[in-house]
């Protein structure tokens, strides 16, 4: 089965990008912007790729779209690519849900290159029946909230379970620390320079996760915050 990716977009550079891609065996399925709502759940379900172009479009309709991906819980790759910008909106693009992004001149061969790498890092996560995350021999139930680890059930504490949950959700992405504490505990960005309580929480699951364990799974990601993923 060949690998699925959506291009979004169009426009001279679009048709480059898509030739390319389809040279080296890859199957694309080009759309404009215009054109997001006719996305069926069972195509993003199935997709391996998805890659969003900021030509001829306003910055925050790259953004929207972004943020739309991952509320729909997007498991995907996501890819942007764009003429030169600012480190501020690459910045912007990547804490919206952005796990790589492309300026151009666009080099055929470092484009392919940043492809496998995103899929390569996404081969070890899928999705069963849309309610477990599996990262590797990790599984995290989200109806349930029943976690295990090389098929061990674990025994969390609500909110261990809570900052687990979201960083499967956001796997192979930097968590940053503030963004952490806002989304788990509720945190404004005045108090969250004042608390340690992720990175207590996040040494409470790596004994629970990674203890014992050759492959760890929770990694520390400097000056930002922590990630979850497989080396």
């Amino acid at each position: 089965m060949k690998t699925s990716i959506l291009l979004i977009g169009r426009g001279d550079l679009v048709t480059f990008i898509q030739e390319i891609l389809c040279g080296e065996g890859y199957q694309v399925e080009q759309l404009e912007w215009t054109d997001l709502n006719r996305i069926s759940e069972s195509t993003l379900t199935n997709l391996n790729m998805i890659i969003l172009m900021n030509e001829g479009c306003q910055e925050d309709t790259l953004t929207n779209g972004l943020e739309d991906f991952v509320k729909k819980g997007v498991l995907s790759p996501l890819l942007v690519i764009t003429p030169k910008t600012s480190p501020e909106i690459i910045v912007e693009w990547l804490d919206y849900g952005a796990n790589d992004v492309i300026e151009e001149p666009i080099h055929r061969n470092v484009l392919l290159a940043r492809v496998r790498n995103l899929l390569r890092l996404f081969a070890h996560v899928s999705q069963e029946d849309e309610e477990v995350i599996v990262v590797h021999d990790l599984k995290v139930n989200l109806r349930s909230r029943r976690v295990s680890r090389a098929g061990e059930y674990l025994v969390l504490t609500p909110k261990e379970y809570e900052l687990l949950e979201f960083l499967a959700r956001h796997v192979n992405e930097a968590c940053p620390r503030r963004v952490i504490l806002r989304e788990v505990w509720g945190y404004d960005l005045d108090f969250a320079m004042d608390t340690n309580v992720v990175d207590v929480y996040i040494k409470h699951l790596r004994v629970k996760v990674d203890k014992g364990k050759d492959i760890k799974l929770i990694h520390t990601v400097r000056g930002i915050g922590y990630m979850l993923h497989t080396k």
